[in-house]
């Protein structure tokens, strides 16, 4: 990789640094060419080259060469010296021994410069210009001096310059040849398809990049070092309503809210990031920032009402756990309550206002069950038992049960219907739904009178509207956020349930369950569904 993006035409030298596999190779190339020459010189009778001058120098040549490449394996297999320092001893002891064999068997007329050739040219390949023209110069200059020995020794017939300078001259050759022309020529082979080869891996990853930002649930902006938005997704698109805006585009103008939270996390970022509601979209959004190395920013945005979604299914998975475990045991004891006032309503000797306290007793025990058993049909989503009702009879009777068990001195319940109101609905969970609101009117006002009015009524051919209204003080602005969200509580004897399970027991009816905005008192909406109405 250093090469191909370096503009020089030598490679680095690591690229052709020896290892520990290669001098293996190399040690076994030498011990080939050992075992080879003495095969010849001891098995073969007739030949008459090696050790022609000196059969004595020839065999201690010979026995010296073969105990380093030896030694050179152990070492090899040691992996002590480095690898770098084996590789160049080595080369070292190769232009000894085979200049000693060359001399032993006549000098350069016997042919055996080529060891010397070929030795020169594996050296080339895993060194760079410089050694090998320096080992190249260390073996013209070894030979020189063993023909120079030679002619001394022997005469002037017994050495051959020519020859000699001939050799001198190929060594060189074979040096420059196998690292510059031929590492050159390789070079562009193998740059230019990477090259290729690169410009079209940087081309398809940025199209899968592209691809896979489009199709993120997130909302994706990448913001450049002058906050101009240079990238977006679709779904940002869609959540910041800005699908035809052409980029780039500053991002204060495509959303001024983000542009906002984002310079209150440059300048806070320790204080956490908050959402926030899009103008243009009304969607509720929370970003995340990461910074770029460039010296934009990454945003991503999600849809925050999906988070809170997702965090109410997790409750509503624990609520269900919950309720599944208490469930038994919350019911055997009611049991019990609920049949030893059953024995006690048929005694002679309970006087009547006793008997009414016992039928009070056995009625809330039955819609303590009927409770339990909602709760768990909310947490196993099972069918509802939706009945066709009127409205009229079934609040009617509801204010009197109500105004008779529940509501205090002080206190009242109007009832307001139109005529002729029918609604498809559970019964058991309709009764309920409307007992946790008046309810929870007369907890969150035990200090004061209350009057509580429910008001059913049809605002549209296809849909029935049921307010169920108070006077008292209301619900704090910061409490509404959180109003339906389970285990959250504003009073002390509260569970944070009571909400949270209405309002999943109207969506299992195919209704909705808010919160209406009031000037005074708390005012709750159930909005019966068009299929309802159809249905009825």
């Amino acid at each position: 990789m250093a090469a191909s993006r370096s503009n020089n035409t030598t490679p680095p030298k690591a690229q052709y640094s020896p290892d520990w596999p290669v001098l293996r190779l190399m040690n076994s190339y030498r011990l080939v060419v050992v075992l080879a020459l003495a095969a010849v010189y001891y098995l073969v009778e007739a030949q008459e080259a090696l050790g022609q001058r000196s059969p004595g120098f020839f065999e201690f040549c010979l026995f010296a060469y073969c105990s380093c490449i030896l030694a050179a394996i152990y070492l090899e297999r040691r992996r002590w010296p480095s690898a770098l320092t084996q590789f160049y001893l080595q080369n070292y002891f190769d232009v000894v021994c085979l200049v000693g064999v060359i001399y032993a068997s006549g000098g350069v007329q016997s042919g055996l410069g080529l060891l010397l050739l070929i030795n020169i040219a594996l050296l080339s390949q895993l060194t760079n210009t410089r050694y090998a023209l320096l080992f190249a110069a260390i073996a013209s200059s070894a030979v020189l001096s063993a023909e120079l020995f030679a002619s001394l020794l022997y005469g002037q017939w017994a050495a051959d310059f020519e020859k000699t300078a001939l050799l001198g001259v190929l060594l060189f050759a074979v040096a420059w040849l196998m690292t510059v022309p031929l590492r050159r020529l390789m070079l562009r082979q193998i740059t230019e398809p990477t090259k290729n080869r690169a410009a079209l891996d940087a081309n398809e990853i940025a199209t899968l990049n592209e691809e896979i930002i489009r199709e993120l649930d997130s909302g994706v902006l990448v913001l450049n070092a002058q906050n101009q938005v240079v990238m977006i997704n679709d779904t940002a698109r869609l959540l910041l309503s800005t699908e035809f805006t052409e980029l780039p585009i500053h991002l204060g103008r495509l959303c001024p809210e983000l542009m906002e939270s984002l310079e209150s996390m440059r300048r806070n970022p320790n204080s956490g990031v908050q959402s926030f509601t899009v103008v243009s979209s009304s969607q509720e959004v929370l970003p995340q920032y990461t910074p770029l190395s460039t010296g934009g920013v990454l945003i991503r945005i999600d849809d925050h009402s999906a988070i809170r979604q997702q965090f109410q299914q997790l409750k509503m998975a624990s609520l269900g756990r919950l309720s599944a475990s208490i469930a038994h045991e919350i019911r055997n004891p009611l049991s019990a309550i609920s049949h030893a006032t059953q024995l006690l309503q048929e005694s002679d000797k309970i006087d009547p206002v006793d008997q009414q306290l016992l039928s009070i007793a056995h009625t809330n025990t039955h819609r303590i069950n009927r409770i339990i058993e909602d709760i768990l049909q909310l947490s196993n989503r099972q069918k509802v038992r939706r009945d066709c009702f009127d409205l009229s009879h079934t609040l009617k009777d509801f204010e009197e049960r109500f105004t008779a068990e529940s509501l205090r001195e002080g206190s009242s319940l109007n009832v307001l219907v139109e005529p002729d109101l029918v609604a498809t609905f559970d019964t058991h969970h309709f009764d309920q739904v409307l007992w946790n609101i008046c309810s929870n009117a007369l907890l969150h006002n035990c200090s004061q009178d209350v009057v509580i009015t429910i008001n059913a009524y049809q605002d549209s051919p296809m849909r029935t509207v049921i307010d169920v209204m108070d006077d008292g003080r209301g619900i704090a602005d910061i409490d509404r956020q959180k109003l339906f969200e389970p285990f959250y509580s504003t009073h002390h004897e509260g569970c944070g349930l009571g909400l949270y399970i209405i309002r999943e027991l109207c969506q299992l009816n195919k209704a909705a369950l808010d919160y209406v905005e009031s000037d005074t008192g708390a005012h709750f909406r159930i909005v019966l569904s068009q299929s309802q109405q159809m249905a009825a």
